[in-house]
């Protein structure tokens, strides 16, 4: 009568280990699916992501670095100014990228602005109303600081009338009040807080 063998030892593992092999590979294609999807909905949604950037191209506004500062008209830095004394204002702006690339640094989008807490002092936004601004596109290179000139304010308020001693304006607080200057170059706030003591 004859009889029924099952398979050897070593053909059931092997079975084993290929039902094994095929599961492990499901389940990794299926996690490495899943993965790509999350990947591609995060860079949909996601305006963060890294801008590709090309030589020549306009700058990225996450490549631009701003910087303010305070000081005097030879643009040495200083920040306390007794009476009489007018701060000067300048900014530098730096393409933190590897690549050359354009940025507009024109009248049209530079803009100082001073605070003291809350309270918004003066802009020069409300400067020269009546003047047309102009756009100045300036090619900047990789890790080379532009600084630009130096600006100066008269110690006043602005507001929808202008921003000097001219327009009729009230003269701000002194006696050691002290004074925030922000730059915005093209939509780049400076990334610095210049503060300062008026005496």
């Amino acid at each position: 009568m004859p009889q029924n063998y099952g398979p050897r030892p070593s053909i059931i593992w092997t079975r084993r280990a290929l039902v094994l092999l095929v599961l492990g590979g499901l389940i990794w294609g299926v996690v490495a699916a899943v993965s790509a999807g999350i990947s591609f909905v995060a860079g949909v949604f996601n305006p963060s992501s890294s801008p590709v950037l090309v030589a020549g191209g306009d700058c990225q506004p996450q490549q631009i670095k701003v910087e303010a500062y305070v000081g005097t008209a030879d643009k040495t830095r200083q920040l306390a100014f007794n009476a009489g004394d007018q701060p000067y204002f300048w900014f530098t702006i730096t393409n933190t990228a590897s690549v050359e690339c354009n940025f507009n640094v024109g009248t049209s989008g530079t803009f100082y602005k001073i605070t003291s807490g809350s309270d918004n002092i003066w802009s020069s936004q409300d400067c020269n109303l009546a003047t047309e601004r102009t756009d100045t596109i300036m090619s900047l290179k990789p890790n080379s600081p532009v600084t630009s000139g130096a600006d100066y304010w008269e110690r006043v308020r602005s507001s929808d009338q202008g921003c000097s001693s001219a327009d009729g304006l009230p003269e701000v607080s002194a006696g050691g009040a002290s004074y925030v200057l922000k730059a915005e170059v093209n939509g780049v706030i400076s990334e610095n807080s210049q503060q300062f003591v008026l005496n």
